[in-house]
């Protein structure tokens, strides 16, 4: 016998008709951070679809590539918003992989608790270096 699906009690306007009523998760404690606060829509909405890709046993082994990324952004803006996540302690980046031409690994942390603090300690994102040409 097959096990019946749990109702998590969501409400008409919550879900759709679907079946599949997976969710993220904010807490109001994380709303209510100076962090969040000061994160632009854009990285807050980026925060949001790399949580949609949570599923309780992969929080250190979230991949986001540009081709994702460009169907809700161009990709200065996903650049820029990566960026800020991991400077304000929403994410890490766990491996960088674009000389391999494979999506970056990111996880989450509990870093952005410590905004604004000496405690706040993140690993800035390696940038790649624009390759100047010398004119003759």
């Amino acid at each position: 016998m097959a096990r019946k699906k749990k109702d998590y009690g969501f409400k008409l306007f919550e879900k759709s008709t679907s079946a599949d009523n997976r969710h993220i998760r904010i807490t109001l404690d994380m709303m209510d951070s100076k962090a969040w606060k000061e994160l632009t829509a854009h990285s807050r909405m980026l925060y949001m679809e790399m949580k949609a890709k949570y599923t309780g046993s992969n929080q250190n082994d979230i991949s986001f590539t540009y081709k994702e990324a460009l169907k809700i952004m161009n990709d200065r803006t996903f650049t820029k918003c990566i960026d800020q996540l991991i400077e304000y302690g929403f994410i890490k980046l766990l491996q960088q992989n674009w000389t391999k031409r494979e999506p970056n690994i990111y996880g989450f942390s509990e870093q952005w608790k410590f905004f604004g603090t000496s405690k706040l300690d993140v690993q800035v994102r390696k940038k790649r270096v624009p390759s100047t040409k010398e004119e003759l």
